[in-house]
């Protein structure tokens, strides 16, 4: 069974529980701009603020669940509609995740699962290696720069992205490289810090099935993780 097909049975059966399978209680979803989802912050390099990837934000009886993507659509679902979505799209995948965040924090299974805001980026980076050892060989996976910065200190790093923009420019002294050399770089590495926006754009899987112990960051990943056991990083999220 793939992952997706567990989160829809997950949700089929915390929808059964809590009577809201046929309910018409919905959630909307919607894009928010770089100040929105993360605030004034120091730094004007996040993926965000390129303009390239969004945070998706849905609501549900006033809680609230985001899913960062490159492919986003405001939309209205009924939980029975998340439950039969194909997921085959990083659109779809982003409004699914997005919901399943904001219905597990609403019933208080998980409680991370909006991004942190202004200096709290830098703060999360500053705590990372208290409860991840940055000393090993690290392949990160999706650029996130403030955790670049503290990985390339400390130890071995090698970036993959999908952004060709910042494919082959160098940050923290550090090449970003394509994500198609997935197999190869995973072969070097003693670890993996991945971005919990894989979830969303369907290349989570490969990175599970590789062999390597894995981290994911990032609020995206907040009830998927709870549901299939994952490990995460997420010190400031709310």
């Amino acid at each position: 069974m793939s992952i997706y097909m567990q989160l829809q049975e997950s949700l089929r059966a915390l929808a059964e529980d809590k009577a809201i399978l046929e309910s018409t209680i919905a959630v909307s979803c919607k894009a928010l701009s770089a100040v929105e989802a993360i605030g004034n912050t120091e730094h004007d390099d996040y993926p965000i603020n390129k303009g390239k990837e969004v945070m998706v934000e849905a609501d549900f009886c006033g809680a609230k669940g985001q899913a960062f993507t490159d492919h986003y659509g405001d939309g209205v679902f009924k939980v029975s509609d998340l439950i039969t979505m194909e997921l085959k799209t990083n659109r779809d995948r982003a409004s699914f995740i997005s919901a399943i965040n904001v219905i597990w924090k609403y019933y208080g299974k998980v409680e991370k699962t909006v991004h942190c805001r202004d200096h709290e980026p830098l703060d999360c980076a500053a705590e990372l290696p208290r409860y991840y050892d940055v000393t090993k060989k690290t392949l990160l996976i999706g650029l996130q720069p403030r955790f670049l910065e503290v990985l390339a200190r400390n130890g071995e790093v090698r970036v993959l992205d999908l952004d060709k923009d910042n494919i082959g420019t160098v940050k923290s002294g550090i090449e970003i490289e394509d994500g198609g050399k997935f197999t190869e770089v995973v072969a070097w590495c003693e670890q993996i810090f991945a971005t919990g926006s894989t979830l969303c754009n369907g290349t989570i899987e490969g990175i599970l099935d590789c062999g390597k112990p894995v981290t994911f960051f990032g609020v995206t990943i907040a009830a998927a993780a709870e549901i299939l056991g994952l490990q995460t990083y997420c010190f400031c999220g709310h």
